[in-house]
């Protein structure tokens, strides 16, 4: 039985048995994953498609990974304007934050390429719609991987210094007009404001994300107890997506790599 798992040029993770072209226009793939079975098959893949890029390109993936984390992550609710997501991704990349999510209703809301700075391609993107329950199962599913929910609203009374980093985090933001929903905000585990001091209630979106990330990166770079960086295998994982999507056309140089290697992935 082969097994695959589907990329998308963007970063997306967007689920198994994917269009090769996604709902949002972006092209997608599927590759053979199977990791779990071989161990050491990212690592052969990886070092056959590092082969092929060029030494600089392959000293950032390294220097970058030093920084990536899981014990933050971002989520974002119901945001209409596109331009707003894509302003937080290029944000959640800059500061290290691996996986983003975007809970999108019925809706499909496409990254804005300009505005993301080309952040989305090294981001693992997931998104949460109206038929998988939305902003409830984007909760539940943080919360068993042991997240701490934490809502963000100019009306709460905690501060970002007020929060810990005993247990990784999930930030949730709302759109500017209406914030979060109701269903994140009586779901939180606690919630969080930027304090403000002028006639304005709040901050754009992607400033306040910016500035909450800023902060707790920069808390967590200073703990050397916590378990804020990824795991080799998360590592390599990465490697290989990163590189597949530095090359053009990267799933053709994985599919030849496993004709190669001669072997079935389980």
């Amino acid at each position: 039985m082969r097994c695959f798992v589907a990329l998308s040029m963007t970063g997306e993770h967007v689920g198994e048995g994917a269009p090769l072209i996604g709902p949002e226009g972006f092209l997608s793939f599927r590759v053979p994953f199977c990791a779990m079975s071989q161990p050491d098959s990212q690592a052969r893949l990886f070092a056959y498609l590092a082969q092929y890029l060029q030494p600089e390109r392959l000293r950032r993936f390294e220097e970058v990974l030093a920084w990536r984390t899981r014990y933050l992550t971002v989520a974002v609710e119901e945001l209409h304007k596109p331009r707003n997501t894509s302003a937080v991704l290029r944000s959640c990349e800059g500061f290290g934050i691996q996986d983003v999510h975007i809970i999108a209703g019925a809706e499909t809301y496409p990254i804005h390429k300009l505005i993301a700075g080309g952040a989305a391609p090294w981001l693992t993107v997931h998104r949460h719609r109206a038929a998988t329950g939305s902003a409830a199962a984007c909760i539940g599913r943080l919360r068993a991987q042991g997240y701490r929910i934490v809502a963000t609203s100019p009306h709460a009374e905690q501060q970002v210094e007020d929060l810990g980093l005993d247990r990784p985090l999930a930030l949730f933001f709302g759109s500017e007009l209406e914030g979060l929903s109701e269903t994140v905000l009586s779901q939180a585990d606690v919630q969080l404001r930027i304090p403000m001091y002028g006639f304005t209630e709040s901050l754009n979106l992607s400033v306040s994300a910016a500035l909450l990330l800023h902060d707790l990166s920069r808390r967590l770079h200073a703990r050397d107890d916590l378990p804020w960086r990824l795991s080799e295998a998360e590592k390599m994982d990465l490697r290989v997506a990163w590189a597949t999507r530095s090359l053009k056309y990267g799933y053709r140089y994985v599919r030849r790599f496993w004709r190669e290697e001669g072997e079935r992935p389980a």
